[in-house]
């Protein structure tokens, strides 16, 4: 589906990268330039003019070993035909901002082409490379510098400027420079801490308490995306050149291990309730499971190649498919062996899933992209449910316990809105003829913040209760927004368990007060999970082991999956980072 004025969009950007390109062409050191252009074979001279006469450059990197955008090296497009990637220069890849280039003669498209197929170097970088490239910032004494609390601090990264915003509510506390930004920036377990991947490599550390990055390191030359060991003693960055997973610790960034990868690897997640990662790959039907203790990875075949996918909240699967499409898959993490596989509408981008519970069972929902449908599914007890009309191909669905609705984008300038229960939508404008394109909850989920992409784009904040605008921001091409308690995978079993708390146990219990029974932060603090699970199964067996003279619990029967889910919530219930009533 195309974007609004999509053809003039494009003529727009056009122009607008192509003015750009001479500007930063004629900035480039003329040694550079010359030493680049000297290492040039006959044959790939007219391609590599054109390169770098329409700014391909400006974001793919002089070198075509990517920037902003992805290398165009064989390593990464070797297995596209002369046609497809004629396809997509002439008409560019909507809704990623890579205009067409429809300009191009004949002659110069096949110049082109045959550049970018054409062999480069190999590429290295090595421990030493790592350690060489690592800057510890210097540290202001501040004597006022104290904890923060980071419940509803929102990082927001304004990709057109380069620049990431630390945002209170609709205030914006910091700004500072962060280039290139790719995939999920990463909050340390504490909340104090935030980690910024770059598709260039470069992995920064952001120390809330003094406001100033701390750290900033080159983990590889391109880099898919970072995620954090159980307990955050790892930064764990998926890289691509060259291939390999990159193990740095996570105080200050030094390298501890390189894993080197014979394929190109899809994306990794940590797992935060076993000393585990685990990883895929582009073009393999593998998955790669880390042991975060020795550093060491096995290796499990596949019947599909999971190019995308995500690990459900419990750690227990890896759900995802490939880029053709066609079905959704599950992996058993435990078995290492594939459970299930249904039909999907469309290429389902599980990287956009959003999570739920109702009514004793978990639900998952995910866009699929190119078509104006979100499919809807049961986890755990594996069904398809339902697909639901968006109008548009969207990318990303976003919910949270106190939200009825699923929040998701359709190539518009609106949120779809789908009811969780009966899963009827409506429609809430953010700015007409703008592309909404990804939303965000504050920690209490008072306020939802939606990037309206473009140069001339906004961040909008609106209140979840009322669905109006409370205040809308000028920005550049804002690509993400995080959130300590709403973004972080190691949260996501602790919501499922408060939808279950608010299912079975909010009349008697409060998360952080005594009630008719304790809080939940006291039983987390004087209990094991098997004495609570015991207390829970069979409360009347329990209190008289206790000798207590009066019972009222009643017994209830969990699933495996919801008590996992609610003694994560319980264990939660005491970081004041995490618990989200109150400002």
């Amino acid at each position: 589906m195309k974007s609004p004025n999509n053809t003039f969009d494009n003529v727009i950007k056009t122009i607008i990268i192509f003015t750009v390109s001479l500007i930063l062409y004629f900035s480039i050191p003329v040694n550079a330039q010359n030493s680049f252009k000297y290492k040039l074979t006959h044959t790939q001279k007219p391609g590599h003019k054109v390169y770098m006469d329409y700014g391909c450059f400006v974001c793919h990197g002089v070198n075509r070993l990517g920037k902003s955008a992805p290398p165009l090296i064989p390593a990464f497009i070797g297995h596209y035909s002369y046609k497809k990637l004629k396809t997509i220069i002439t008409k560019g890849l909507f809704p990623i901002p890579m205009p067409s280039f429809n300009g191009l003669s004949p002659k110069d498209l096949s110049y082109l082409i045959n550049y970018l197929r054409s062999p480069s170097k190999r590429v290295y970088w090595t421990k030493g490379d790592i350690k060489n490239s690592l800057i510890r910032y210097g540290r202001k004494k501040n004597k006022n510098v104290k904890p923060v609390n980071v419940k509803n601090l929102m990082a927001v990264v304004e990709g057109g400027t380069g620049k990431v915003w630390i945002m209170k509510k609709e205030k914006i506390l910091n700004k500072f420079d962060f280039n290139n930004i790719h995939g999920g920036l990463k909050y340390s377990p504490s909340g104090r801490y935030l980690y910024l991947p770059s598709t260039t490599g470069y992995i920064g550390k952001y120390d809330f308490y003094t406001k100033r990055l701390a750290y900033k390191v080159r983990a590889c030359r391109y880099l898919r995306n970072i995620s954090l060991s159980e307990g955050g003693a790892y930064v764990l960055a998926a890289c691509w050149l060259p291939k390999s997973i990159v193990v740095l610790n996570a105080k200050n960034l030094k390298p501890e291990k390189i894993i080197p990868l014979k394929h190109r690897v899809s994306v990794i997640y940590g797992l935060f309730r076993t000393d585990k990662a685990v990883f895929s790959f582009i073009h393999k039907p593998q998955i790669g499971i880390l042991n975060t203790n020795t550093l060491n990875a096995s290796y499990y075949k596949t019947k599909i190649t999971f190019q995308d996918f995500f690990v459900d909240p419990l750690d227990e699967y890896a759900i995802g498919g490939s880029f053709k499409g066609g079905t959704l898959n599950v992996f058993n993490l435990k078995t290492k062996k594939m459970v299930w596989s249904h039909k999907s509408t469309g290429i389902p981008h599980p990287a956009g899933a959003a999570f739920w519970f109702r009514k004793g069972r978990f639900y998952f929902a995910l866009t699929n992209l190119k078509t104006p449908y979100v499919s809807i599914w049961r986890m755990y007890d594996w069904k398809f449910i339902r697909n639901v009309y968006t109008g548009g191909a969207g990318f990303f669905v976003k919910t949270n316990p106190y939200t009825k609705y699923l929040w998701v984008d359709n190539s518009s300038g609106a949120d779809i809105l789908i009811n969780k229960h009966d899963f009827h939508t409506k429609k809430v404008v953010v700015k007409r003829g703008g592309l909404v394109i990804h939303t965000q909850f504050s920690g209490n989920e008072r306020l939802a913040y939606v990037s309206v992409y473009g140069k001339n784009g906004e961040l909008a904040i609106i209140n979840t209760n009322s669905l109006k605008i409370v205040k809308d921001i000028p920005a550049q091409d804002v690509i993400g927004k995080y959130n300590y308690v709403n973004y972080q995978r190691m949260n996501e079993a602790a919501l499922l368990g408060e939808e279950v708390y608010f299912t079975y146990c909010w009349g008697c219990h409060n998360p952080t007060l005594e009630s008719i029974g304790p809080s939940f932060s006291y039983i987390a603090k004087h209990l094991n999970d098997n004495e609570i699970n015991a207390q829970i199964t069979d409360p009347n067996g329990v209190s008289k082991l206790l000798r207590y003279k009066h019972n009222a619990m009643p017994r209830f029967k969990l699933t495996k999956q919801e008590f996992k889910a609610l003694i994560a919530f319980i264990r939660d219930s005491d970081n004041k980072n995490f618990w989200r009533r109150g400002n």
